[in-house]
This record gives C-alpha cells, sequence and structure tokens, in this order.
C-alpha cells in the first residue's frame, strides 16, 4: 500500500533513490556532450502514468524503463514560447513578461511535480508500478553550443587542446542541472550518485565523490573517470570541471586531492 501524502508535502509521485550521470563524449571543438542518465525511482503512488523530469537544452534520442522496456516521451520549453508570443510582441509590457516568466516557471517546477521531459509510463511498466517496485529510468542525449550552465573555454593558439589549457566547467545558480543532465533539479530531491566521465588522455575530470577509478580505453587514447557521491546530495549540487589540471596531494591530508 502507498503511503498517504500530508497536507504540504511536494506533489511528486515518486521518489529519486539513485541517479547514474555517464558522458562519454565532451567534445572541445564542438563544444558538444554525449551521453546518458539512469534515474532509479521509487512509484509514491500505483496511480503514476507519467514521469516528469528536468530537462533543458538538451536533445533526447530514447528513453527506456529497466533497459528493455520502450517509453514514449516529450519534451517542450515553456519558457521558449515567451519570445515566440504572438500577444507579448504587440504589448511589450514588462509586468505581462514577468507573469508569463511565471508562469512558464510553474510548469515546469519540479516541487510542483513538473518538468520539461514527460515520460509516458507504457502498460508493460504498469505492474512494476502497482507493485511499488524501482524504476530504473534511461535518458540517452546530447548537448551542443550551450548557452548556460555549462562553459567552454578554448584559448586560441598553437598546441594541442591541453597545452592551450582548453577546460570546461559546469556553474550553478539555482536549478541550473538541468541545462546539462537531465534530473528532478531540485533541493528537495536528495539521493546517492554514480558519475562517469570520458575525456581525453591529457585531460583530467573532477567531480562530486570519492573517485573510484580511472579506467583506460585500449588504445590509451582516452580514460574514464568514476565517482561515487553515498551522502544524498541534491541535482543542483552536481558538477563537473574538465581540463589538463596537475593532481595535487596534500601532504596533511593524503585522503583528498
Amino acid at each position: 500500500m502507498m503511503k498517504k501524502e500530508k497536507p504540504g508535502e511536494c506533489q511528486r509521485p515518486f521518489k529519486v533513490a539513485h541517479q547514474i550521470v555517464s558522458l562519454t563524449g565532451i567534445n572541445f571543438q564542438r563544444k558538444s556532450i554525449i551521453g546518458c542518465v539512469e534515474i532509479t525511482i521509487l512509484p509514491l503512488k500505483d496511480s503514476l502514468r507519467t514521469i516528469k523530469l528536468n530537462a533543458k537544452q538538451c536533445r533526447i534520442y530514447r528513453v527506456s524503463l529497466n533497459d528493455t522496456i520502450e517509453a514514449p516521451f516529450q519534451y517542450f520549453d515553456p519558457f521558449l514560447d515567451i519570445t515566440h508570443d504572438n500577444e507579448l510582441d504587440a504589448r511589450r509590457s514588462l509586468d505581462f513578461f514577468s507573469s508569463a516568466h511565471l508562469a512558464a516557471a510553474l510548469q515546469t517546477d519540479p516541487d510542483n511535480a513538473s518538468g520539461e521531459l514527460v515520460i509516458t509510463i507504457p502498460p508493460e511498466a504498469a505492474g512494476i508500478v502497482q507493485e511499488g517496485r524501482n524504476l530504473r529510468v534511461g535518458v540517452e542525449l546530447s548537448l551542443e553550443q550551450p548557452q548556460g550552465g555549462v562553459h567552454f573555454v578554448i584559448p586560441e593558439g598553437e598546441g594541442s587542446l591541453a597545452e592551450r589549457g582548453a577546460h570546461m566547467f559546469t556553474y550553478c545558480y539555482e536549478n541550473s542541472s538541468r541545462l546539462w543532465f537531465p534530473c528532478v533539479d531540485s533541493f528537495s530531491e536528495p539521493c546517492t550518485w554514480r558519475l562517469e566521465f570520458t575525456v581525453d588522455e591529457s585531460m583530467t575530470a573532477v567531480s562530486c565523490g570519492d573517485l573510484l577509478e580511472v579506467v583506460y580505453t585500449p588504445d590509451m587514447r582516452r580514460k574514464t573517470f568514476y565517482y561515487s557521491l553515498n551522502v544524498p546530495a541534491s541535482a543542483p549540487n552536481i558538477a563537473l570541471a574538465v581540463g589538463p589540471f596537475e593532481i595535487y596531494v596534500d601532504p596533511y591530508m593524503h585522503e583528498v586531492t
């Protein structure tokens, strides 16, 4: 039996238990990212029929449930309609823009059980929901020429990207993790994380949690950094930096780098 919701609690019909972020294609020349995420959710209502996640700037290619069930999805960003709204063009009112912006924010507010990515749970997965079992939601995505949330720095000059000091980093303002990976972009939804980033051999990926291992590809041209965050954290607190960084080991705190 699903637990009853108390007045004032978040209306989200599921709880996020764990999330994997795997970015396998970070391309500095194209300023693009290719990867996937897997979000493990626990249904809180047996009437759950749609899963709403936050995702902006991302191109979504495929959504699957428990690896084997294809799930139909829709993506919409109501903020794009504000600048293309004929009524707004006609009125040119700051107050009207403010109200339209607020309405768009509410349509994608994760604490209002909303989001830009709406996933429909197909009949094949209905039994999993009704039994209250965990559901793993996989999303394949790409991101190109991001306008916010991720910044690529590529200095001009001769030499390789590493020699020129090329790097990228994510930067946060409130609810901005949706700008580089699908998630429930809310401080009220902490979970544990596994973070995987594949970069060129000359680069280092720095992220949250404990660095478990670094695995090279067979040709030794690329390597993957595996991080684990076992203390529940919310999506807005997840960050990433990639560059030709030097690793410094503090002699007084050798367990921290």
